[in-house]
């Protein structure tokens, strides 16, 4: 066979394609989250945004905070041990300090609570704490 024989593939082939995708994207439906995942009163999560606001106003986490608040939002109203959430924020083989969660409650707290001005997480004395409206 000759070099007459073969067929080649347009100039523009690339570009074609290029341009088909473009068209393709911008005709795609925008994924909007516009209802929070969690609440708790008027404090609201997204998770898929790692966002957290309260009363429509952002709220900045480190994401230990914000994972802990995420977890005791999906358990809201349920007394949660501080084992437990030791365990299920930090792992099963966190061997740090014994009192991390507390820590961390009183860094929510100061983000959250104090800040806005109303209660979301409570004390259970002896036993942990619970997310509550």
């Amino acid at each position: 066979a000759g070099a007459d024989d073969y067929i080649t593939k347009p100039y523009a082939t690339k570009e074609l394609v290029a341009r088909i995708r473009s068209a393709l994207r911008r005709h795609e439906e925008p994924k909007v989250v516009t209802d929070p995942s969690f609440t708790i009163g008027d404090l609201s999560i997204y998770p898929d945004r790692h966002e957290v606001r309260v009363a429509g106003e952002a709220v900045d986490l480190t994401k230990k905070e914000f994972d802990l608040l995420l977890f005791l939002a999906k358990n809201k109203n349920r007394v949660l041990k501080r084992e437990e959430i030791l365990e299920k924020v930090w792992g099963y083989g966190y061997a740090g300090k014994t009192n991390i969660v507390d820590v961390y409650i009183r860094y929510l707290r100061s983000k959250i609570d104090e800040k806005i001005g109303k209660k979301y997480i409570h004390t259970v004395c002896g036993i942990g704490y619970v997310a509550r409206d």
